[in-house]
Protein backbone atom coordinates (compact mmCIF):
# COMPACT_ATOMS: atom_id res chain seq x y z
CA UNK A 1 0.00 0.00 0.00
CA UNK A 2 2.45 2.37 1.09
CA UNK A 3 4.70 1.44 -2.31
CA UNK A 4 1.59 2.25 -4.23
CA UNK A 5 0.70 5.44 -3.09
CA UNK A 6 4.60 6.57 -3.05
CA UNK A 7 3.83 5.55 -7.13
CA UNK A 8 0.87 7.55 -7.12
CA UNK A 9 2.66 10.31 -5.60
CA UNK A 10 5.07 10.36 -8.27
CA UNK A 11 2.94 9.68 -11.40
CA UNK A 12 1.26 13.11 -10.40
CA UNK A 13 4.97 14.42 -10.19
CA UNK A 14 5.31 13.32 -13.56
CA UNK A 15 2.62 14.49 -14.95
CA UNK A 16 2.59 18.21 -13.77
CA UNK A 17 6.39 18.50 -15.25
CA UNK A 18 5.02 17.03 -18.20
CA UNK A 19 1.93 19.62 -18.10
CA UNK A 20 4.45 22.47 -17.41
CA UNK A 21 7.08 21.83 -20.09
CA UNK A 22 4.35 21.67 -22.52
CA UNK A 23 2.98 25.37 -21.39
CA UNK A 24 3.19 27.38 -24.62
CA UNK A 25 5.74 29.87 -24.16
CA UNK A 26 4.29 34.01 -24.41
CA UNK A 27 6.10 36.12 -26.92
CA UNK A 28 5.21 40.00 -28.02
CA UNK A 29 2.94 39.83 -30.89
CA UNK A 30 4.57 41.35 -34.28
CA UNK A 31 1.36 42.13 -35.61
CA UNK A 32 1.54 46.13 -35.55
CA UNK A 33 -2.17 46.20 -37.13
CA UNK A 34 -3.69 47.86 -34.02
CA UNK A 35 -1.65 50.60 -33.86
CA UNK A 36 -2.76 54.00 -34.83
CA UNK A 37 -0.55 56.39 -36.86
CA UNK A 38 -0.44 59.83 -35.63
CA UNK A 39 -3.30 62.61 -36.99
CA UNK A 40 -2.46 63.85 -39.75
CA UNK A 41 -1.08 67.51 -39.38
CA UNK A 42 -3.51 70.30 -39.68
CA UNK A 43 -1.19 73.36 -39.36
CA UNK A 44 -1.74 75.57 -41.76
CA UNK A 45 1.85 76.67 -43.34
CA UNK A 46 2.46 80.38 -43.20
CA UNK A 47 0.94 82.28 -46.34
CA UNK A 48 3.46 83.87 -48.67
CA UNK A 49 3.02 87.38 -50.13
CA UNK A 50 4.13 86.65 -53.85
CA UNK A 51 4.42 90.39 -53.90
CA UNK A 52 7.05 90.29 -51.41
CA UNK A 53 10.64 91.95 -52.19
CA UNK A 54 13.11 92.19 -49.41
CA UNK A 55 15.21 96.03 -49.38
CA UNK A 56 17.60 94.49 -46.83
CA UNK A 57 17.03 92.45 -43.59
CA UNK A 58 19.22 94.32 -41.64
CA UNK A 59 21.44 90.42 -40.50
CA UNK A 60 25.14 92.35 -42.11
CA UNK A 61 26.04 96.04 -41.14
CA UNK A 62 27.61 95.91 -44.49
CA UNK A 63 26.13 99.41 -46.91
CA UNK A 64 24.58 100.68 -43.37
CA UNK A 65 25.27 103.99 -41.72
CA UNK A 66 24.02 105.89 -38.98
CA UNK A 67 25.18 107.61 -35.87
CA UNK A 68 29.20 105.94 -34.98
CA UNK A 69 29.68 102.48 -36.42
CA UNK A 70 26.78 100.19 -36.93
CA UNK A 71 26.26 97.22 -34.99
CA UNK A 72 23.88 94.40 -35.82
CA UNK A 73 21.73 93.05 -32.30
CA UNK A 74 21.46 89.14 -32.08
CA UNK A 75 18.95 89.24 -29.78
CA UNK A 76 15.74 90.38 -29.92
CA UNK A 77 15.15 90.56 -33.70
CA UNK A 78 12.16 90.71 -35.56
CA UNK A 79 13.33 88.21 -38.74
CA UNK A 80 16.15 86.73 -39.27
CA UNK A 81 19.45 86.72 -37.56
CA UNK A 82 19.96 90.59 -36.43
CA UNK A 83 18.83 93.47 -36.55
CA UNK A 84 20.39 97.10 -36.81
CA UNK A 85 20.60 98.61 -33.43
CA UNK A 86 21.92 102.23 -32.02
CA UNK A 87 20.92 103.96 -28.93
CA UNK A 88 20.97 108.07 -28.43
CA UNK A 89 22.49 108.76 -25.33
CA UNK A 90 21.97 111.81 -23.00
CA UNK A 91 23.41 114.88 -24.14
CA UNK A 92 21.95 113.75 -27.63
CA UNK A 93 18.71 114.29 -29.63
CA UNK A 94 19.68 112.96 -33.29
CA UNK A 95 19.25 109.46 -34.93
CA UNK A 96 19.61 108.29 -38.57
CA UNK A 97 19.54 105.02 -40.41
CA UNK A 98 20.72 104.99 -43.80
CA UNK A 99 21.10 101.73 -46.12
CA UNK A 100 22.61 102.07 -49.97
CA UNK A 101 22.35 99.28 -52.63
CA UNK A 102 24.76 98.30 -54.93
CA UNK A 103 22.11 97.30 -57.25
CA UNK A 104 19.25 99.29 -57.56
CA UNK A 105 15.83 97.26 -56.28
CA UNK A 106 12.71 96.61 -58.75
CA UNK A 107 10.08 96.51 -56.36
CA UNK A 108 8.10 95.42 -59.05
CA UNK A 109 4.84 97.69 -57.85
CA UNK A 110 3.23 101.06 -58.93
CA UNK A 111 2.74 104.44 -56.85
CA UNK A 112 -0.83 103.05 -56.56
CA UNK A 113 -0.36 99.73 -55.42
CA UNK A 114 2.91 99.69 -53.41
CA UNK A 115 3.66 99.76 -49.80
CA UNK A 116 6.86 99.91 -47.97
CA UNK A 117 7.14 98.42 -44.84
CA UNK A 118 9.62 97.60 -41.57
CA UNK A 119 10.03 97.21 -38.16
CA UNK A 120 11.77 100.14 -35.87
CA UNK A 121 12.13 99.64 -32.72
CA UNK A 122 11.81 102.41 -29.83
CA UNK A 123 12.60 101.52 -26.23
CA UNK A 124 10.53 104.94 -25.12
CA UNK A 125 8.40 106.64 -27.60
CA UNK A 126 7.45 109.56 -24.80
CA UNK A 127 11.23 110.76 -25.98
CA UNK A 128 10.35 111.49 -29.55
CA UNK A 129 10.25 114.53 -31.40
CA UNK A 130 7.36 115.07 -33.77
CA UNK A 131 9.93 115.46 -36.21
CA UNK A 132 11.90 113.25 -38.84
CA UNK A 133 11.29 111.68 -41.92
CA UNK A 134 11.43 108.16 -43.58
CA UNK A 135 12.86 108.18 -47.15
CA UNK A 136 13.14 106.34 -50.21
CA UNK A 137 15.34 107.33 -53.45
CA UNK A 138 16.52 106.02 -56.59
CA UNK A 139 18.68 108.44 -56.94
CA UNK A 140 21.30 106.98 -54.26
CA UNK A 141 21.13 110.00 -51.99
CA UNK A 142 18.06 111.84 -50.07
CA UNK A 143 16.24 114.58 -51.47
CA UNK A 144 16.23 113.52 -54.81
CA UNK A 145 13.84 111.69 -56.88
CA UNK A 146 12.49 110.57 -53.49
CA UNK A 147 8.95 109.07 -51.75
CA UNK A 148 9.14 110.42 -48.56
CA UNK A 149 6.77 109.97 -45.44
CA UNK A 150 7.04 112.17 -42.15
CA UNK A 151 7.65 111.11 -38.71
CA UNK A 152 5.71 112.89 -37.12
CA UNK A 153 2.13 111.59 -37.31
CA UNK A 154 2.99 108.07 -36.47
CA UNK A 155 4.33 108.79 -32.92
CA UNK A 156 0.92 108.90 -31.64
CA UNK A 157 0.57 105.20 -32.67
CA UNK A 158 3.32 103.74 -31.62
CA UNK A 159 4.38 101.57 -28.79
CA UNK A 160 7.21 101.15 -26.67
CA UNK A 161 9.62 98.22 -27.98
CA UNK A 162 9.04 97.35 -32.01
CA UNK A 163 6.36 99.17 -34.30
CA UNK A 164 5.48 97.38 -37.92
CA UNK A 165 5.58 100.45 -40.01
CA UNK A 166 3.51 100.17 -43.24
CA UNK A 167 4.03 103.36 -45.80
CA UNK A 168 1.93 103.32 -49.11
CA UNK A 169 3.51 104.85 -51.96
CA UNK A 170 0.61 106.55 -52.87
CA UNK A 171 0.56 108.45 -49.31
CA UNK A 172 4.34 109.40 -49.71
CA UNK A 173 5.66 113.03 -49.97
CA UNK A 174 7.54 113.41 -53.36
CA UNK A 175 10.57 115.65 -54.57
CA UNK A 176 9.51 118.10 -57.46
CA UNK A 177 11.11 115.60 -59.74
CA UNK A 178 8.57 112.70 -59.47
CA UNK A 179 9.24 111.05 -56.61
CA UNK A 180 11.40 107.93 -56.23
CA UNK A 181 11.54 105.35 -59.45
CA UNK A 182 10.16 102.66 -57.75
CA UNK A 183 11.76 99.96 -60.02
CA UNK A 184 15.04 101.32 -59.26
CA UNK A 185 15.22 101.66 -55.02
CA UNK A 186 18.69 102.16 -54.12
CA UNK A 187 18.95 104.33 -51.19
CA UNK A 188 16.92 104.64 -47.83
CA UNK A 189 16.79 106.60 -44.58
CA UNK A 190 15.22 107.75 -41.11
CA UNK A 191 16.30 110.20 -39.27
CA UNK A 192 14.51 111.08 -36.04
CA UNK A 193 14.71 113.26 -32.71
CA UNK A 194 14.35 113.28 -29.14
CA UNK A 195 12.65 116.33 -27.51
CA UNK A 196 15.80 116.94 -25.92
CA UNK A 197 19.01 116.30 -25.13
CA UNK A 198 18.44 115.15 -21.45
CA UNK A 199 17.01 112.19 -21.72
CA UNK A 200 17.73 108.58 -20.52
CA UNK A 201 19.48 106.35 -23.17
CA UNK A 202 16.82 106.17 -26.00
CA UNK A 203 17.44 102.41 -27.64
CA UNK A 204 16.58 102.79 -31.18
CA UNK A 205 16.77 100.30 -34.33
CA UNK A 206 15.43 98.76 -37.60
CA UNK A 207 14.54 95.51 -39.11
CA UNK A 208 12.94 93.32 -42.23
CA UNK A 209 12.97 96.33 -44.88
CA UNK A 210 10.35 94.89 -47.89
CA UNK A 211 8.53 96.21 -50.37
CA UNK A 212 4.91 94.56 -51.50
CA UNK A 213 1.80 95.28 -52.07
CA UNK A 214 -0.52 97.18 -49.96
CA UNK A 215 -3.27 95.54 -48.14
CA UNK A 216 -7.14 96.75 -49.30
CA UNK A 217 -8.15 98.89 -46.56
CA UNK A 218 -11.04 98.11 -44.59
CA UNK A 219 -14.46 100.00 -45.98
CA UNK A 220 -16.07 102.33 -44.86
CA UNK A 221 -19.89 101.77 -44.31
CA UNK A 222 -22.14 104.50 -45.18
CA UNK A 223 -25.26 102.93 -44.47
CA UNK A 224 -26.27 99.23 -44.40
CA UNK A 225 -30.05 100.07 -44.97
CA UNK A 226 -31.42 98.19 -41.94
CA UNK A 227 -33.11 100.81 -41.06
CA UNK A 228 -35.32 103.16 -42.16
CA UNK A 229 -33.83 106.09 -39.97
CA UNK A 230 -33.09 108.93 -42.29
CA UNK A 231 -34.14 107.56 -45.73
CA UNK A 232 -36.67 109.24 -48.45
CA UNK A 233 -38.03 107.34 -51.03
CA UNK A 234 -41.53 107.73 -52.91
CA UNK A 235 -44.00 107.21 -50.39
CA UNK A 236 -43.06 105.99 -46.66
CA UNK A 237 -39.73 104.59 -46.77
CA UNK A 238 -40.15 100.19 -46.33
CA UNK A 239 -37.71 97.77 -44.82
CA UNK A 240 -37.76 94.27 -46.17
CA UNK A 241 -36.32 91.83 -43.82
CA UNK A 242 -35.77 88.90 -46.18
CA UNK A 243 -33.96 88.82 -49.27
CA UNK A 244 -31.08 91.12 -48.61
CA UNK A 245 -27.18 91.22 -49.46
CA UNK A 246 -26.22 92.10 -45.56
CA UNK A 247 -27.64 92.82 -42.41
CA UNK A 248 -31.13 92.27 -41.32
CA UNK A 249 -32.70 94.07 -44.19
CA UNK A 250 -33.12 96.27 -47.43
CA UNK A 251 -34.34 99.36 -48.44
CA UNK A 252 -37.32 98.16 -51.15
CA UNK A 253 -39.91 100.15 -53.25
CA UNK A 254 -41.65 99.44 -55.98
CA UNK A 255 -42.41 101.75 -59.19
CA UNK A 256 -45.98 100.69 -59.88
CA UNK A 257 -47.80 100.81 -63.50
CA UNK A 258 -48.30 104.60 -64.00
CA UNK A 259 -45.60 105.66 -62.51
CA UNK A 260 -42.28 105.61 -63.91
CA UNK A 261 -40.28 107.29 -61.39
CA UNK A 262 -38.07 106.48 -57.67
CA UNK A 263 -35.11 107.46 -55.62
CA UNK A 264 -33.40 106.80 -52.48
CA UNK A 265 -31.98 109.47 -50.60
CA UNK A 266 -30.23 108.94 -46.88
CA UNK A 267 -29.06 111.76 -44.89
CA UNK A 268 -26.53 111.00 -41.90
CA UNK A 269 -25.24 113.21 -38.59
CA UNK A 270 -22.41 113.47 -38.14
CA UNK A 271 -20.71 113.03 -42.18
CA UNK A 272 -18.87 110.20 -43.11
CA UNK A 273 -15.13 110.32 -43.65
CA UNK A 274 -14.64 107.65 -46.30
CA UNK A 275 -10.58 107.67 -45.52
CA UNK A 276 -10.15 107.22 -49.09
CA UNK A 277 -8.91 110.16 -51.71
CA UNK A 278 -9.87 111.17 -55.21
CA UNK A 279 -7.50 108.82 -56.51
CA UNK A 280 -8.06 105.57 -54.55
CA UNK A 281 -11.60 105.67 -53.44
CA UNK A 282 -14.16 104.02 -54.62
CA UNK A 283 -18.40 104.12 -53.87
CA UNK A 284 -20.05 101.00 -53.62
CA UNK A 285 -23.80 99.52 -52.83
CA UNK A 286 -26.33 96.86 -54.19
CA UNK A 287 -29.31 97.73 -56.40
CA UNK A 288 -32.13 95.41 -57.03
CA UNK A 289 -34.15 95.54 -59.98
CA UNK A 290 -36.58 92.75 -60.87
CA UNK A 291 -36.75 93.78 -64.59
CA UNK A 292 -33.71 95.68 -65.85
CA UNK A 293 -35.70 95.42 -69.17
CA UNK A 294 -38.13 98.19 -67.85
CA UNK A 295 -35.40 100.93 -66.86
CA UNK A 296 -34.72 104.55 -68.68
CA UNK A 297 -31.64 105.47 -69.82
CA UNK A 298 -31.52 108.39 -67.31
CA UNK A 299 -30.73 109.18 -63.83
CA UNK A 300 -27.74 109.65 -61.19
CA UNK A 301 -26.47 108.14 -58.52
CA UNK A 302 -24.70 110.87 -55.96
CA UNK A 303 -22.91 111.37 -52.59
CA UNK A 304 -21.89 114.93 -51.56
CA UNK A 305 -20.76 116.72 -48.53
CA UNK A 306 -23.20 119.55 -48.31
CA UNK A 307 -26.23 117.60 -47.18
CA UNK A 308 -27.73 118.05 -50.48
CA UNK A 309 -28.21 117.57 -54.13
CA UNK A 310 -26.18 119.69 -56.64
CA UNK A 311 -23.86 120.98 -54.05
CA UNK A 312 -20.12 119.76 -53.48
CA UNK A 313 -21.25 116.83 -55.39
CA UNK A 314 -19.89 113.65 -57.51
CA UNK A 315 -21.65 111.65 -59.05
CA UNK A 316 -21.97 108.83 -62.21
CA UNK A 317 -25.00 108.30 -64.73
CA UNK A 318 -27.30 105.58 -64.22
CA UNK A 319 -27.53 105.39 -68.92
CA UNK A 320 -23.99 103.43 -68.96
CA UNK A 321 -24.33 101.09 -66.29
CA UNK A 322 -27.76 99.91 -67.61
CA UNK A 323 -26.32 96.95 -70.12
CA UNK A 324 -24.08 95.96 -66.93
CA UNK A 325 -27.37 95.05 -65.04
CA UNK A 326 -29.06 91.44 -64.53
CA UNK A 327 -32.49 90.97 -63.01
CA UNK A 328 -32.38 90.79 -59.17
CA UNK A 329 -28.75 91.81 -57.06
CA UNK A 330 -26.14 94.08 -58.65
CA UNK A 331 -23.17 95.49 -56.98
CA UNK A 332 -22.55 98.97 -58.37
CA UNK A 333 -19.13 100.12 -57.93
CA UNK A 334 -17.94 103.75 -58.42
CA UNK A 335 -14.59 104.97 -59.09
CA UNK A 336 -14.28 108.77 -57.08
CA UNK A 337 -11.92 110.15 -60.36
CA UNK A 338 -14.51 109.06 -62.39
CA UNK A 339 -17.69 110.77 -60.64
CA UNK A 340 -19.09 114.38 -62.86
CA UNK A 341 -18.49 116.71 -60.49
CA UNK A 342 -20.46 119.69 -59.77
CA UNK A 343 -18.19 123.50 -60.39
CA UNK A 344 -17.51 123.87 -56.71
CA UNK A 345 -15.32 120.88 -56.83
CA UNK A 346 -16.94 118.11 -56.21
CA UNK A 347 -17.81 116.14 -52.91
CA UNK A 348 -15.21 116.35 -49.87
CA UNK A 349 -14.69 112.93 -49.63
CA UNK A 350 -13.62 112.96 -45.81
CA UNK A 351 -17.27 114.45 -44.74
CA UNK A 352 -20.16 112.52 -47.04
CA UNK A 353 -23.64 113.33 -45.76
CA UNK A 354 -25.94 113.13 -48.50
CA UNK A 355 -26.64 109.62 -50.80
CA UNK A 356 -29.23 109.99 -53.67
CA UNK A 357 -30.25 107.42 -56.52
CA UNK A 358 -32.97 108.45 -58.92
CA UNK A 359 -34.28 106.66 -62.32
CA UNK A 360 -36.97 106.01 -64.45
CA UNK A 361 -39.19 103.60 -66.32
CA UNK A 362 -39.64 103.86 -70.08
CA UNK A 363 -43.06 104.56 -69.89
CA UNK A 364 -45.68 104.35 -67.16
CA UNK A 365 -47.39 101.40 -68.54
CA UNK A 366 -45.56 98.66 -67.33
CA UNK A 367 -45.80 95.71 -65.14
CA UNK A 368 -44.00 96.75 -61.03
CA UNK A 369 -41.03 96.92 -61.44
CA UNK A 370 -39.83 96.08 -57.70
CA UNK A 371 -36.45 97.86 -56.50
CA UNK A 372 -34.09 98.58 -53.22
CA UNK A 373 -30.78 99.29 -52.11
CA UNK A 374 -28.32 97.53 -49.68
CA UNK A 375 -24.78 97.70 -48.02
CA UNK A 376 -23.64 101.46 -49.01
CA UNK A 377 -19.60 101.85 -48.67
CA UNK A 378 -16.48 103.12 -49.59
CA UNK A 379 -13.83 101.07 -50.46
CA UNK A 380 -10.00 101.24 -52.35
CA UNK A 381 -9.30 100.41 -55.39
Amino acid sequence: MKFNKTMMACSILMIGLIAAGCKKEKYISRDTSYLKPPPPDTTAPPVVDPTLITFDNADKADGWQTVGTPAIATTGQKEGAGYLKNTIASGSDFMQFIKDLSTPLDTKLTGNNGQFKFWWYVSDVSLLKADGSIEITSSGKSDDHESAWDVAPLIPTLKNGWNEIALNFSKAIKTNDGGADYSAINHFRIFFFTASKDHGDLVTGVDDLVFRAAPAPPPVVFDNADKADGWQTVGTPTIATTGQKEGTGYLKNTIANGSDFMQFIKDVTPPVNSSFSAADGRFTFWWYVSDVSLLKADGSIEITSSGKSDDHESAWDVAPLIPTLKNGWNQITLDFDKSIKTGDGGADYTAINHFRIFFFTQTKDHGDLVTGVDDLKFISK
